[in-house]
């Protein structure tokens, strides 16, 4: 599943992949639905975790 992805992805990669905006996708975040690290100054989230939350959704 999503074979041309990244393994860490940005946020706004995650936005593109669920088809969700920006305030969803740090909901999502923020609520810990997806896990998601505060790296520098972006979030980078696991590719497996998105995956994990597409499965169970």
């Amino acid at each position: 599943m999503l074979p041309n992805e990244p393994d860490v992805l940005t946020l706004k990669e995650m936005q593109k992949i669920l088809h969700i905006g920006k305030n969803t996708a740090l909901k999502l975040i923020h609520e810990e639905i997806i896990e998601g690290h505060w790296v520098g100054n972006k979030w980078l989230i696991f590719k497996e975790d998105v995956i994990e939350y597409i499965l169970r959704s």
